[in-house]
């Protein structure tokens, strides 16, 4: 009996050991599972603290924009303002246009003043005759072209200067007859016919050119002279000898 008792309790203390065994095996697996998913939750946590950074980063961004933004309105008040300045610069264009055709209206009403209240209490030397505000000589002695003007500028005058068909009709009544040099060449520059006095160009009136002229005959006619024939211009070669028409300002009385 003895012996069966101490069986049963040697029984009884291996299967208690088995018990604990089991148990502390349950507990070591429920313990390492924790430790998983503590690990697990550790990663995301991690993983979630960088995408948070991520966020960050974009609000970053975000007030980047916004601040953009604020620029892109002040460039946008900018633009408007330079809106304002194109239109004051428009209508500055105006005054100046303005101050253009007043100037222009001003010389045109002095000049007419001048014709109306000068005009008659000008005058010209003996042996001069007068248009206007203007005294013209006619040579009575023959020269070349460039001879003519050397005499016209010992007289304190220069070689005509013809402007308007008032003055072209003038001269060309007053030289008739005659073969007269006028101050225009070609000899600056072939075809540009100017004016020798002020080196102005002579704008081509058909009106007062004999028909076919200027021709440039032979390549050698390069001065210009009212024709006997019909008093129209002509151009002629500089060496040949004409008289010649002079001109200088009026004088006051």
């Amino acid at each position: 009996l003895a012996t069966i008792f101490l069986l049963l309790a040697m029984a009884g203390r291996c299967h208690s050991q088995q018990l604990d065994h089991i148990q502390l095996s349950r507990i070591q697996g429920s313990i390492e599972a924790l430790t998983h998913a503590v690990q697990e939750l550790s990663e995301n946590v991690t993983a979630g603290i960088g995408k948070l950074s991520d966020v960050t980063a974009g609000i970053g961004k975000l007030s980047d924009v916004t601040a953009v933004i604020g620029n892109l309105s002040d460039v946008t008040a900018g633009i408007g303002k330079l809106s304002d300045v194109t239109a004051v610069i428009g209508n500055l264009s105006d005054v100046t246009a303005g101050i253009g055709k007043l100037s222009e209206n001003v010389t045109s009403g002095i000049g007419k003043m001048f014709n109306l209240l000068g005009i008659d209490h000008l005058y010209c030397e003996y042996g001069w005759v007068k248009l206007r505000s203007s005294c013209y000589f006619l040579g009575k002695d023959k020269s070349n072209w460039e001879q003519s003007r050397e005499k016209c500028l010992a007289l304190d005058s220069d070689f005509v200067t013809i402007t308007r068909d008032e003055e072209y009709n003038f001269l060309r009544d007053l030289a008739k007859g005659h073969n007269n040099y006028v101050g225009l060449s070609d000899l600056q520059e072939e075809g540009t016919y100017r004016w020798v006095a002020d080196g102005t160009i002579h704008q081509i009136v058909e009106s007062w050119w004999a028909e076919g002229e200027p021709n440039n005959q032979v390549s050698r006619e390069h001065c210009v002279h009212f024709q006997s024939k019909d008093g129209r211009f002509n151009d002629h070669v500089c060496t040949y000898k004409f008289t010649y028409i002079c001109e200088k300002p009026a004088q006051l009385d």
